[in-house]
């Protein structure tokens, strides 16, 4: 059996180096965005935005919406400077700076969607993977248990599972050819005791579902429903605003040389907003099925988080950005392929 151990958890670990490495992108990527508002490029995507449903509605001209915009970004990095900050505090059981931490994880989810794309998300997922367990123990407590590993055979075991038990001696008769009253205390004539304790706890633990299946569930919904949210904008945007889907096109005058037209453009970007959501969904409707014990969606999730980080890498030239999706492919895939992931699995198949 586990013992308790005053070690930083593993989840730890990892929710603390996301948020600090997500937490760095957004404050840089908002302070690129602040330095661009007064640019041309983006005063006019603003101004073409205002005259675009649902912004009409708000009464907002171009110089004030680049100052709602502004105020907006210096959230999202002030925000974004103090996750990082306290990202590594969450090192230490430390729960005012969880506390501190997840309160800051809501504005720069909220306000960095707008600047830093699915970093905001990333700073959010990793907020909330500090409150699951194993985190939650170690926070309380100062102390978790780790997953207790598979009791192996010993030899004296194994030997007396392959020999065949003796065959018992007739019990002993009475005078009368009746078979005495069994001693107390005799095999046969107790009740059988219960099991240990220790043994029940152990069971339990085993049973338990594993804090990395737990990490890995939290990561695809994240990245899927991020992702799954930005392509639904885009399908809404194709096909409900053309107008500001052609002066986004007026932006990119790589496309007018290649000699595509506005329609191919658009069912171009109708196509791509299709297949993802159709992947992110069987990514989520895997997550699920995983999450509730059934093995084949836990090798499915694997499948399309691996090539998802695959098909990421191939434009990481193009976007930077592409690495966060990467990295949760990646990051997926290992917690899926843990050791207690695979028993907890293993054990349901029995």
């Amino acid at each position: 059996m586990s013992q308790p151990t005053e070690q930083r958890p593993p989840q730890v670990t990892l929710a603390s180096g996301i948020v600090m490495f997500a937490s760095i992108l957004v404050l840089l990527t908002a302070w690129e965005s602040v330095s661009a508002l007064g640019s041309l490029e983006t005063q006019d995507a603003i101004r073409t935005a205002l005259a675009e449903a649902p912004f009409t509605s708000l009464g907002l001209d171009v110089q004030s919406a680049t100052g709602v915009l502004r105020v907006v970004m210096m959230v999202a990095a002030a925000s974004a400077c103090a996750t990082a900050i306290l990202g590594w505090y969450v090192r230490k059981p430390d729960r005012s700076a969880r506390l501190a931490l997840t309160i800051f994880a809501v504005p720069v989810f909220l306000s960095g969607m707008t600047v830093g794309g699915l970093a905001g998300s990333f700073v959010a997922a990793g907020a909330a993977m500090l409150w699951l367990a194993p985190g939650r123990e170690w926070f309380a407590t100062g102390r978790w248990t780790p997953p207790a590993p598979r009791p192996e055979p010993s030899v004296r075991e194994s030997a007396l599972r392959r020999t065949p038990p003796p065959a018992s001696p007739p019990p002993p008769q009475g005078p009368a050819g009746q078979l005495p009253p069994p001693p107390s205390g005799s095999a046969y004539g107790s009740p059988p005791s219960p099991p240990p304790s220790w043994q029940q706890a152990q069971h339990q633990q085993l049973h338990a579902r594993p804090a990395a299946m737990v990490a890995a569930f939290v990561i695809t919904v994240v990245m899927a429903g991020g992702l799954l949210t930005m392509s639904l904008l885009w399908v809404a945007v194709a096909g409900l605003s053309p107008d500001f889907l052609r002066s986004v096109l007026e932006e990119q005058p790589e496309l007018v040389d290649q000699g595509l037209t506005f329609d191919q453009v658009r069912d171009t970007v109708l196509a791509f907003a299709g297949a993802f959501i159709v992947w992110c969904v069987v990514a989520l409707v895997l997550a699920g099925f995983a999450m509730a014990r059934r093995d084949w969606a836990r090798r499915g999730l694997m499948v399309i988080a691996a090539f998802s980080a695959v098909g990421c890498m191939f434009f990481v030239l193009e976007s930077p950005l592409v690495v966060f999706p990467a990295m949760a492919g990646v990051a997926t895939v290992i917690c899926l392929r843990r050791v207690e992931v695979r028993r907890w699995f293993a054990l349901e198949s029995r």
